[in-house]
């Protein structure tokens, strides 16, 4: 399948981009914020080899005026070993030019490198059973297909249809969504958009502006979720944002970088999910109890990072009968198969260093310039 796509671009690229990115491009637009920045790509596997970056650069050139605008790509060569998070390209230019392109070249080089250091091709079969297995571990959760960035864009209808026949609810691709049977893809603010916002505002105000600008410009029947994690103040930005959008907010959603405790979790104690780095129960528990202290018992909790993994799941279940209280309204899941899944990070904006907490600029003299 993957072969068979080299290149083979679609007419539009939109409906193979996760919804959140569509929706922030008309809200820079609308904002009037166009943040020049540098984004950054790595793997978390390896040691390996790796592939892709010749299609990921035809994604960029066919669909970017990012070249016309003095934009810089720069990539690691094909078949070049790179090791665990190791830059393998960087982009410089103009937000509005490329973000929504990211879920479009991260998917192929995903799949590429994936396929390039032995990994299996995933199937639709395979994505219907890993659903299934979930659906049955939350059977009354929202369950969302959030893969599209994690394989090649030539799968994406297929792994959706599977996903949501297996029972997930939606999907985060236009393309993917009616493929299933669902009229659009779901999604809302991405950490770029916040990184857009911190450039101008500074990161303490950044996730409230971001959440309200959604509120200004996004359809009203669009559920407001804000993303309450880049910055590390999950328990703050979740109070700060609740506080100003009121009964309009839905609810929060918490996607804490692997390499980060979540504000008000536990350091790890050898409880596997409980404890330690990323999303896990102690740290969602803290969003859950701070907003129920300040009147915000009725925003719910998104989860999204990891939740392809069934014991994490299972473990977060499992607490919720131990506290007795629910945990979370929904879960974003990208892992329905294996994959040496890519990661981008603006790690710039207006030439400082700005990132989510827990990312940071890393130069590699290894990549070559693209233009």
């Amino acid at each position: 399948m993957v072969a068979s796509a080299m290149c083979n671009l679609p007419p539009d690229h939109r409906p193979y981009t996760d919804k959140y990115f569509l929706r922030s491009r008309l809200i820079l637009e609308r904002e009037g914020l166009n943040p020049l920045v540098t984004m950054q790509v790595f793997f978390r596997d390896g040691p390996g080899v790796f592939a892709g970056g010749a299609e990921a650069a035809a994604i960029l050139n066919a669909y970017s005026p990012l070249a016309g605008h003095g934009g810089t790509v720069r990539i690691l060569p094909e078949g070049a070993p790179f090791a665990p998070l190791e830059p393998v390209l960087h982009i410089e230019g103009p937000l509005k030019d490329f973000i929504e392109l990211e879920t479009l070249y991260l998917g192929v080089m995903s799949a590429a490198t994936s396929l390039a250091n032995g990994q299996p091709e995933p199937t639709p079969e395979g994505v219907a059973a890993k659903a299934r297995a979930i659906r049955a571990a939350v059977p009354d959760r929202h369950l969302m297909y959030f893969g599209a960035r994690h394989w090649h864009f030539a799968a994406e209808e297929a792994f959706c249809r599977a996903a949501v026949s297996a029972g997930f609810d939606s999907c985060a691709t236009d393309a993917g969504a009616r493929a299933a049977g669902r009229p659009s893809g779901v999604g809302t603010i991405p950490h770029a958009l916040v990184l857009a916002f911190a450039g101008k505002l500074g990161k303490e105000q950044a996730t409230r502006e971001a959440t309200l600008a959604f509120d200004r410009h996004i359809e009203p029947d669009c559920p407001r979720v804000a993303l309450v994690d880049t910055f590390n103040h999950e328990v703050d930005d979740a109070l700060d944002t609740a506080r100003a959008l009121g009964s309009r907010l839905s609810a929060v959603r918490l996607d804490t970088a692997g390499e980060l405790v979540g504000q008000g979790g536990v350091p790890d104690d050898g409880r596997p999910y409980l404890t330690g780095r990323g999303v896990t129960v102690a740290g969602t528990l803290a969003v859950r109890q701070a907003l129920d202290a300040a009147g915000f018992s009725e925003v719910g909790i998104v989860l999204s990072s990891g939740f392809g993994n069934l014991e994490k799941i299972k473990a977060f279940v499992a607490a919720e009968k131990q506290y007795g209280r629910r945990l979370f309204s929904s879960l974003g899941i990208g892992g329905l198969y294996k994959s040496w899944s890519a990661t981008a990070d603006i790690v710039r904006v207006d030439g400082r260093d700005l990132a989510k907490n827990g990312r940071h600029y890393r130069p590699n003299p290894r990549l070559k310039d693209i233009w």
